[in-house]
C-alpha cells in the first residue's frame, strides 16, 4: 500500500464543503466524528454519531457538517492488487459505518500517521499492516451493527416492521398500527423496537422522510411544498421545522449549500 495522505483532528467551521465530482484516484478512508451530510453517488447519508467510511477510487462524493462544526481524520492511500484488497475487505465500500466509542480507529490511525515517513526503511511495511489492522477493527464495527440484538424476542417481525417504515417514507405511520404490524401491544411493542434499533419507531418515521427529502431536494426540481406533500405533511412548516431539527438547515439552504 502506498500512502498519498493522512491527517488527523481537521477541524472547519459551518460552511466547510468537500466536494470531489470526479471522486480520487486512490482509496479515501473517512473517520467522521461530528454531526454531518455525506453523499455518495446521490445516496444521502446522515453522520449522527462517530462514523468510518472507505470510499472507492473515481467515486463521486461530497459532505459538509450538519452543525457548527466539522471534524475528521482521513487517509487517501493506493493499493497494488485492488482484486485481493477487495476479496479482503470485510465491510462494503462507500458505507458509512458506526463506531463505538472504544473504538481504536483514531489511535490506530494517529500509529500510521507517526510511522508514515521517508527515514524508516520499513515505513511501508508497518503502514500496510496498520492499515489492515484499521480495516479489520471496522469490519468488527459492521459486524455489530449487523448482528445487534438478533437474539431479542420479537426481532424478526420488528426488523420486518421497520423495513416496512424505512421503504415507505411517504407513508403516514402511527403507533397503533406499527404495533398491529407486529403482532404486539401498543407499548410493548414500543419498548422492544427502542431496544432492538436503539430509536423509537417515530424517529425511524422522521429520519426516514428527512433522508428521502434530501435526496429530492439534491435530484429533483420540486418545490419545498410539492416535497413536504410527496412524503405526506399536512402543513409544509412543520416539514421545514423538522428537517432543520435533524439537519440544522431549512430545505432552502440544504439545496442551496449542495449546489
Amino acid at each position: 500500500m502506498y500512502i498519498h495522505h493522512i491527517a488527523l483532528d481537521c477541524i472547519h467551521g459551518s460552511d466547510f464543503v468537500m466536494e470531489r465530482p470526479n471522486g480520487l484516484i486512490d482509496y479515501l478512508f473517512l473517520y467522521i466524528q461530528t454531526p454531518s451530510t455525506l453523499v455518495i453517488d446521490d445516496r444521502v447519508y446522515t453522520i449522527t454519531v462517530p462514523s468510518a467510511i472507505l470510499i472507492n477510487s473515481n467515486t463521486p462524493h461530497k459532505y459538509f457538517p450538519t452543525g457548527l462544526t466539522y471534524m475528521d481524520d482521513y487517509l487517501h492511500f493506493a493499493v497494488k492488487d485492488k482484486n485481493t484488497f477487495m476479496n479482503e475487505l470485510l465491510f462494503p465500500l462507500n458505507v458509512p459505518v458506526h463506531i463505538s466509542k472504544d473504538s481504536l480507529i483514531h489511535s490506530i490511525l494517529s500509529h500510521i500517521q507517526q510511522e508514515d515517513t521517508p527515514s524508516n526503511k520499513y515505513s511501508s511495511r508497518v503502514t500496510t499492516h496498520l492499515i489492515y489492522i484499521l480495516l479489520i477493527k471496522v469490519g468488527e464495527q459492521w459486524d455489530i451493527m449487523q448482528q445487534k440484538n438478533t437474539g431479542l424476542p420479537h426481532y424478526n417481525d420488528l426488523l420486518s416492521v421497520r423495513s416496512q417504515i424505512l421503504n415507505s417514507p411517504e407513508k403516514v405511520w402511527t403507533v397503533e398500527e406499527l404495533a398491529e404490524m407486529a403482532h404486539l401491544s401498543h407499548a410493548y411493542f414500543q419498548v422492544m423496537y427502542k431496544k432492538a434499533f436503539g430509536v423509537t419507531c417515530i424517529t425511524d418515521v422522521i429520519n426516514t422522510k428527512i433522508a428521502q427529502a434530501k435526496v429530492l431536494l439534491t435530484s429533483t426540481d420540486l418545490s419545498v411544498k410539492q416535497i413536504s406533500q410527496e412524503l405526506s405533511y399536512n402543513d409544509v412548516y412543520h416539514f421545514i421545522r423538522q428537517f432543520k431539527k435533524s439537519t440544522g438547515l431549512t430545505p432552502g439552504a440544504f439545496r442551496k449549500k449542495l449546489y
